[in-house]
């Protein structure tokens, strides 16, 4: 590894250690923005209403005492969660049809899961950032990939792929029994996006429910670009697919020099058919989480917002060439591209 590269994953792991929401220091990295009180029933009048399915190792038997990696036995976990007076209040759930009526009825369903490097907790506050930016009802899948080293949540990723096909079949019929009316989409975020790839690469794909999916958004996806198309193609269970690019995402970067492969974030070489390819490249930006806005680019280029906005109530995105933001889609003929 040459001297440049070094220093780009030093960087990496430097701005982990002292950027990382909750602190200063790599011992307040994992720390969580709001505590977190386990209850029978959630507190009237709170906001923020979200779902979490996890697959980490809770012990019900010692107040949901949490503990590192996944559940020995697989089982997952289904929680009611919200805010109120600065807390974050969780409700164990028996079944999930114990959820119905927790969201509003006029909104349409996100999936969310996350990537690398988040607790129980942060997951959390993400679903109560975006549930509150986009008005829309939030159900996160959630697995431990709070590890410095990649390497294990890529295991993580890969063991807990039928946790995710199980949980989405429960969700679906859920969501058919009370929410029927409401879209759903799902975004993988990250590393998140192994989850997906395991999913699509397997036997599994034929245990999805069909029709739950109006978008799926492969968000700055840490997975190969090499040969991506083949499991791209295999999935079915959309309308519509989303495939974002940045080639200046900065963790994107980092994951390239640390895996030694091209990220599926940072462009493409060869491209899926049934996707989307929506370039972010072109705003200059290093960015890795452009969904949440909190850089001076979104008040700057407002069709970001735009995009995610619809892709997450389960719209079909176009913009025209004005914007400076094209969505590409490989065309039958002679793999031309066409743009939205």
């Amino acid at each position: 590894m040459s001297y440049m590269k070094l220093l780009i994953v030093a960087g990496i792991l430097f701005g982990h250690l002292i950027t990382a929401k909750g602190g200063n220091f790599f011992k307040d990295y994992l720390k969580n923005r709001y505590p977190i009180q386990f209850v029978h029933e959630i507190p009237a009048q709170s906001t923020n209403q979200i779902l979490m399915i996890s697959s980490r190792y809770f012990k019900p038997q010692k107040n949901y005492l949490l503990k590192r990696g996944i559940q020995p036995w697989f089982q997952l976990f289904y929680f009611k969660v919200a805010l109120k007076n600065d807390t974050a209040w969780v409700q164990p759930l028996e079944d999930l049809n114990d959820a119905k009526g927790f969201f509003p009825n006029d909104r349409d369903f996100l999936v969310y899961i996350d990537g690398h490097g988040k607790t129980f907790g942060q997951t959390m506050e993400r679903g109560f950032e975006l549930t509150d930016r986009f008005n829309i009802n939030m159900v996160i899948f959630d697995w431990p990939s709070d590890y410095l080293a990649l390497r294990k949540t890529i295991y993580n990723a890969d063991e807990v792929a039928v946790g995710f096909v199980e949980a989405m079949r429960t969700f679906n019929d859920f969501h058919v029994s009370h929410y029927n009316s409401s879209m759903v989409s799902v975004i993988f975020h990250s590393m998140g996006n192994r989850i997906l790839k395991d999913v699509a690469g397997s036997r599994l794909i034929h245990q999805m429910p069909d029709n739950l999916f109006s978008n799926i958004i492969i968000n700055a996806a840490a997975v190969k670009q090499q040969n991506h198309a083949k499991w791209v193609e295999r999935l079915n269970i959309q309308k519509r697919i989303y495939i974002t690019k940045n080639n200046r995402d900065f963790n994107l970067r980092g994951a390239a020099i640390l895996r030694c492969a091209e990220q599926l974030g940072l462009g493409n070489h060869n491209f899926a058919r049934n996707a989307w390819y929506v370039n972010f490249s072109v705003f200059s930006t290093i960015d890795h989480n452009l969904f949440l806005g909190r850089s001076q680019l979104e008040k700057d280029k407002p069709e970001i917002f735009t995009f995610y906005d619809l892709a997450f109530h389960g719209k079909e995105v176009s913009f025209n060439s004005d914007t400076g933001l094209q969505i590409l889609s490989p065309s039958d003929r002679n793999f031309l591209f066409s743009v939205r």
